[in-house]
């Protein structure tokens, strides 16, 4: 194993641990092979590369179009689908949307920005009907004439927030690290500019530093960061 370097001012990473996985980094190099079988044996390596998924999550390679979440639109579908199939009321199909179906991708949505039509996608496949209520009539509050529900791309935007701010509070941590070494090295988060070509990773955070920059407040404290 040896120190991998991403990029120039970045802390070297020889291994990363989470839960029961283990990522080793090597040189590619033919002396490394050998002790790459033998790390296999001696810990029992019985899978070597990368699934599909992971905890959940898809892997993010190459870009993170609507098909990476198929899963996603489809376990949105089967439910909907089912409560169609079981007789529920308006009032009940409500409910349960709301208590149930927009709960199912807050998990994936701390982690990446979704593409905007896979809520859609996944409430309406299979049902061939129109929507005869707009939109933004069903994201504005029961009390000013709407259906009260959840604006999802906000909610995934506040998610992808609060990574922002953990970078912006925990600056020593290793992903802070590795980040400010690779986007933002003589800067600060806040005042990063964005480019186009970036990772998923990434524009999940560009994402949630636009909400973060409009509601940030800065303090003077000790006047030992105000730029003059």
């Amino acid at each position: 194993m040896f120190n991998s370097v991403f990029c120039r001012r970045a802390p070297g990473i020889s291994h990363l641990l989470f839960a029961d996985d283990t990522l080793l980094f090597f040189k590619a190099e033919e002396c490394d092979v050998g002790t790459i079988q033998d790390i296999k044996t001696i810990l029992r390596v019985e899978e070597d590369g990368f699934e599909a998924k992971y905890l959940g999550l898809p892997t993010p390679e190459g870009r993170m179009n609507k098909g990476k979440f198929q899963s996603l639109q489809e376990k949105l579908s089967k439910r909907v689908l089912q409560w169609g199939e079981n007789s529920l009321s308006q009032g009940g199909k409500e409910v349960m949307i709301k208590a149930v179906a927009q709960a199912i991708p807050t998990y994936v949505m701390g982690v990446f920005k979704l593409p905007a039509g896979i809520f859609g996608g996944g409430l309406n496949r299979g049902r061939g009907r129109l929507i005869w209520v707009a939109w933004d009539v069903m994201l504005r509050p029961k009390n000013m004439g709407g259906l009260g529900f959840k604006d999802m791309q906000t909610f995934n935007q506040a998610l992808l927030s609060r990574q922002v701010w953990r970078l912006i509070d925990k600056p020593d941590s290793l992903c802070a690290r590795v980040l400010k070494a690779k986007y933002y090295p003589n800067g600060s988060l806040v005042d990063t500019v964005f480019t186009g070509n970036a990772s998923s990773s990434w524009q999940a955070i560009e994402f949630g530093h636009d909400l973060v920059k409009n509601g940030i407040i800065w303090r003077i404290g000790n006047g030992e960061d105000v730029r003059v």
